[in-house]
C-alpha cells in the first residue's frame, strides 16, 4: 500500500527559544542542527479506531518498521526510503512492539506471547513465551545490546483483568529464557542497559483500577535483583526513560537526569510549558522533546520547537533517529490519522 503525502513542512514554523538551567551536558558531544525539511505520511489502516501505530524502528533511513496492533492484513509497515507499505503475516497475532540490528535481523513481539524474526525474506514465529501458565502476554517492547543479548517485556492480565503481571524475558546463548519478576507489578514498558555502569533500568507501570492510581515505578536490575530507585506516586505520564547515545536518560516530572554515582544528577530543567515527559536523541545535546502541541528539540543551550501540530490531542509515540534524517510516529485522534513526520537535514 502506498501512502499519500499529507504536506511538506519546510523548516520550521516556531521561532520562540527558551532558556535551559542546570545543564551539565557533554562538551565533546556535537549540538544538533535544527535546519530540517519535513514531510509527512499517512500509512492508512482500515476501521482503525484508535491510536494503532505506536512502535517505530529502522537499521537506515530506507528500512524503517512500525507495527500496528489493530487492522490484521496492516499490522507490518515498512519504509523503503521511497514508499510506505503495509502487510500481514499469517498467524503473526497483534504486533505490539519491534526492534532489530540490521536490515536482516528484525525482531517482533506480539500479543499471545509471540516472539517472531525477520531474515530479509521471511518472518518466522521462533518463540511463545508462558508464564505461570499464562499465554495472554502482550510484549510491549523490546530491546537488545547486541542481536545475542536481547529483551522482550510487557504484562499480562492479574485477576482484576488490569495488565499487572509483569514479564521480561531473555535471549541469551540462543534462547530466550523468563526473568524472575518476582517484586515487581505492572508492565514493563521500557528496559536499556547503561553503558557507563553496566546496569539495566527499567520503567514499570502500575494499574490501580477502581482501588488506586496509577504509578510509574523505575528500576535497577543487577545481580538479579530489582531495586526501585524513583516513584512517580502519580499518572505513569510523569516519569520515564530513554536511551541516548548508550546512556540511560531518566524523566522525572519536568527534569531530565542521569544516574551517576547511584545519585540522580540534572541534566536539564524543562521549565517550559506543554513538555509531555518523552525524549529521543543522538546524544546530549541533540535531544527531541514531546510536546503537547509539537515536537521541541535541546541543543544543549536552549529548547527550540521544531514541529507545531495545529490538531489538537495529537501525541507522538516512536522515533528512529538517523545521522541526517528522523522519523517521528504520530497520531491525530481528532482525524484518527497515524502520520509519519519525516525530516531531512539541509
Amino acid at each position: 500500500m502506498k501512502t499519500t503525502k499529507l504536506l511538506y513542512i519546510a523548516f520550521i514554523t516556531a521561532t520562540i527559544l527558551y532558556s535551559c538551567k542546570d545543564n551539565p551536558v557533554n562538551p565533546n558531544d556535537t549540538p544538533g542542527r535544527r535546519d530540517y525539511v519535513w514531510v509527512a505520511d499517512t500509512i492508512k489502516i482500515p476501521n482503525n479506531y484508535s491510536a494503532d501505530l505506536r512502535v517505530i524502528w529502522g537499521s537506515s533511513p530506507t528500512d524503517v518498521w512500525a507495527t500496528s496492533s489493530g487492522y490484521h492484513d496492516k499490522s507490518i509497515s515498512h519504509f523503503n526510503g521511497i514508499n510506505w507499505t503495509s502487510y500481514g503475516v499469517d498467524r503473526m497475532n497483534v504486533p505490539s512492539s519491534i526492534y532489530g540490528f540490521s536490515s536482516n535481523n528484525v525482531y517482533v513481539g506480539t500479543g499471545g506471547g509471540g516472539i517472531w524474526q525477520f531474515n530479509g525474506s521471511n518472518w518466522t514465529n521462533v518463540a511463545n513465551i508462558t508464564k505461570d501458565g499464562h499465554s495472554d502476554i502482550v510484549f510491549d517492547n523490546m530491546w537488545g545490546d547486541s542481536p545475542v543479548d536481547i529483551y522482550a517485556t510487557g504484562a499480562y492480565g492479574d485477576t482484576n483483568g488490569l495488565a499487572n503481571e509483569s514479564v521480561i524475558v531473555h535471549l541469551a546463548k540462543g534462547k530466550w529464557e523468563i526473568i524472575n519478576t518476582d517484586g515487581l507489578k505492572g508492565i514493563v514498558e521500557n528496559l536499556y542497559k547503561n553503558n557507563t555502569d553496566g546496569k539495566v533500568y527499567l520503567r514499570v507501570i502500575k494499574y490501580g483500577g477502581l482501588v488506586s492510581i496509577d504509578s510509574t515505578n523505575i528500576y535497577e536490575y543487577t545481580q538479579e535483583k530489582f531495586n526501585k530507585i524513583y516513584n512517580s506516586g502519580q499518572d505513569y505520564i510523569y516519569a520515564n526513560i530513554s536511551l541516548i547515545n548508550k546512556e540511560v536518560y531518566f524523566i522525572l516530572e519536568k527534569k531530565i537526569v542521569k544516574r551517576i554515582n547511584n545519585q540522580f544528577q540534572t541534566i536539564l530543567n524543562v521549565d517550559i510549558p506543554n513538555f509531555y515527559y518523552n525524549i529521543w536523541g543522538r546524544n546530549s545535546q541533540d535531544i527531541f522533546l514531546t510536546m503537547t502541541d509539537g515536537l521541541a528539540h535541546y541543543n544543549g543551550s536552549n529548547i527550540e520547537y521544531l514541529l507545531n501540530f495545529d490538531k489538537k490531542r495529537t501525541q507522538i509515540f516512536g522515533s528512529a533517529l538517523f545521522n541526517n534524517e528522523v522519523f517521528f510516529l504520530v497520531y491525530e485522534s481528532q482525524t484518527n490519522l497515524n502520520l509519519i513526520y519525516h525530516g531531512k537535514l539541509k
